[in-house]
């Protein structure tokens, strides 16, 4: 026991009189692991993604399409991402998203459901491997969020295919057929303006200094100017001067619709007179009133009326008569147009003038629909910017040297030195004691 405590009292005394060179070795191993650490947390980089809609927790899109993380790594996305770094060439898009993992924050809650759905994704980005040239794995990573924000909300936000449309200019058209697919062209532009001020009637591109195309109610006012004003005027001076370019052929094409027209007019006549007949047959006891005790919206009761299959025939009646009238009114329109074409003069010079008129309005439907797009590109890009939401985990120093992990491993190795030297000592001291045996 004496003897232990002997070697034990002895290597306390060699440890106490080395205690500088062993704080020197120490500092230098902590140096040495600490910017291994260092270097090999700077290939790694992390950010974690958020989808802040109500449709995310339904694994639906805004535009209520199936939602898809991994199209992070796309290649359309992994491109995007290598041109705003300057990487081009450098990188290839396939040889990115190999380096890129995408992983679900939570699988699961507390109700222990296996239809939970993530909202929130970790994106890990590992750069070794990868020809960064001066850039950094963080700058990187950015770059490849940032490329995806843009992706999802060109995608999956509000369809803009309407909007992309144009409409040919045309030099040789039937004035009034002409006429009325520019009706239809405007009526659509103007449904998606008349959306827009529903959602947010204030909205005004800040980028944009010009007031006339930089807000939804300048544009609307526009193309009302053009359904209501310009679209009639064009077409009266049309149908009064009984201007076509081939009046045989749009006759013969009026008339047809007059009668297709008709059907439906007889048709809906039908349908409106059947109901009439029903209601007059109902017997009288079933059309009693019957009320039921009921609640508002205030929680509050009160008595409501049942309503009996005679509502229904009533309504459907109305419809029915509504729907013939307008047929019927059509058919009166069309008349007067074909009346008109019948009495149709060859004047090339106010056809000429009709083209021009209708090039004029083609130009100018177009010019809102392009001053649109970009008001809506940018509105979308306002009013989904909390869309998707990125945190980036950014390390500071001594979270990227690794304090704990690095000194552990300094002490392994500084014990591990300091027990081969006292090996080394000791076979030496026995070698010394044989030899002095010998002798």
């Amino acid at each position: 026991m004496k003897e232990i405590k002997g070697k034990v009292k002895r290597a306390v005394q060699i440890l106490w009189e080395n205690k500088y060179r062993m704080a020197y070795y120490m500092l230098i191993l902590c140096i040495l692991f600490g910017s291994i650490h260092y270097v090999e947390s700077g290939i790694w980089s992390s950010a974690n993604i958020s989808f802040n809609y109500s449709e995310a927790s339904l694994g639906l899109s805004p535009n209520k399409t199936r939602f898809n993380a991994y199209e992070i790594v796309s290649e359309e996305v992994m491109q995007r991402a290598i041109e705003k770094v300057g990487l081009q060439g450098s990188i290839s898009a396939s040889e990115l998203a190999g380096h890129v993992f995408i992983t679900p924050e939570g699988t699961g809650h507390v109700g222990g459901s296996d239809d939970y759905i993530s909202t929130s994704y970790n994106i890990n980005l590992n750069a070794d491997g990868l020809a960064l040239k001066n850039r950094t794995t963080i700058s990187l990573l950015k770059s490849i969020c940032e490329a995806y924000r843009e992706f999802f909300q060109e995608n999956y936000c509000d369809n803009q295919d309407m909007l992309k449309e144009k409409l040919e200019v045309t030099t040789d058209c039937e004035p009034y057929l002409r006429l009325n697919e520019l009706e239809l062209r405007a009526e659509c532009i103007m449904r998606y303006l008349n959306a827009r001020l529903s959602e947010n009637k204030s909205y005004v591109d800040t980028e944009n200094p010009d007031s006339s195309t930089n807000n939804f109610t300048t544009l609307s006012k526009q193309i009302n100017n053009i359904v209501d004003y310009d679209i009639p005027n064009v077409k009266a001076y049309v149908i009064e001067g009984g201007i076509a370019k081939d009046a045989s052929l749009l006759i013969s094409i009026l008339e047809y619709k007059n009668k297709i027209d008709d059907i439906a007019a007889q048709k809906e006549m039908a349908y409106y007179d059947a109901n009439k007949n029903g209601i007059s047959v109902y017997e009288k006891s079933m059309t009693s009133v019957v009320m039921i005790p009921t609640t508002d919206e205030m929680e509050e009761y009160y008595m409501s009326r049942t309503k009996t299959a005679m509502d229904n025939m009533a309504r459907s009646a109305d419809s029915s008569l509504q729907a013939a009238t307008d047929y019927q009114s059509e058919i009166v329109d069309t008349g007067y147009v074909v009346e008109k074409m019948q009495t149709v003069t060859d004047d090339a010079g106010r056809l000429k003038e009709a083209q021009d008129m209708i090039n004029k309005l083609e130009s100018g439907i177009n010019e809102i629909s392009d001053q649109l797009f970009i008001l809506d590109k940018a509105y979308i890009r306002y009013k989904s910017q909390n869309y998707v939401s990125f945190t980036y985990n950014n390390a500071s120093f001594v979270q990227r040297i690794n304090v704990k992990k690095t000194g552990m491993k300094a002490a392994a190795v500084l014990a591990f030195m300091v027990g081969l030297n006292s090996l080394r000592k000791v076979r030496k001291n026995r070698k010394g004691i044989k030899k002095s045996e010998k002798v």
